[in-house]
């Protein structure tokens, strides 16, 4: 709870983070893939007069992680996901990729985005349980990267590969933005892939 005034606002904190299991299950679920009906024209169609800018800016992405471990003050990704990252896993993001390619009308090969709040923060996060249990700091890049985060972009990697390879998938961008104040890791990553995607030295 916090005073403004004479009011108090109540503020309802991000839900429990869940499994990569639970996420899959989430995600998994039947969905229709496109806006409700109602918003349609005569012939079930979403262009034109009827067009939904919001649902053509992700109508081919696919969201393979939530949270975000910033902290950033000017944006509240924290305060409604948690700061705890929570991907998916590998088989549930390229089976809806496959969804997308098979099922979706207009479809053309290019995956808008396959990212998340951050896109380069896939499979990322603390060390050990307890110690991201017991931290308090709002952000595990500022003033500088914790000794305790792990930084490996090898995941995150091999996912697009991964979908990138797929029959029928031409191109995979990342529309969700990208993290330039953190290391990759020298150990499962081309120093030359880092250096020229993220800037990264």
């Amino acid at each position: 709870m916090q005073a403004h005034g004479e009011r108090d606002v109540w503020l309802t904190p991000p839900p429990i983070p869940l499994t990569t299991a639970e996420m899959d299950h989430v995600f998994g679920l039947p969905y229709a893939r496109s806006p409700h009906p109602a918003y349609a024209d005569e012939n079930g169609r979403h262009d034109g007069a009827t067009k939904i800018p919001a649902w053509e800016m992700i109508r081919f992405s696919v969201n393979i992680m939530r949270g975000c471990f910033g902290g950033c003050t000017f944006c509240s990704i924290t305060e409604h996901e948690g700061r705890i990252i929570q991907s998916r896993s590998e088989d549930s993001i390229i089976q809806e990729v496959e969804d997308i390619r098979d099922k979706v009308a207009g479809f053309t090969g290019v995956i808008s985005d396959l990212g998340g709040p951050t896109a380069n923060m896939y499979r990322i996060g603390c060390k050990t349980p307890e110690i991201e249990a017991a931290c308090r700091k709002p952000s595990c890049v500022y003033p500088g990267i914790c000794s305790n985060l792990n930084t490996d972009h090898g995941p995150l990697i091999k996912i697009y590969r991964r979908a990138r390879a797929l029959e029928g998938i031409k191109k995979i961008l990342i529309g969700s933005g990208l993290r330039y104040d953190r290391r990759c890791s020298r150990r499962s990553t081309s120093r030359n892939w880092c250096s020229t995607t993220w800037a990264a030295t």
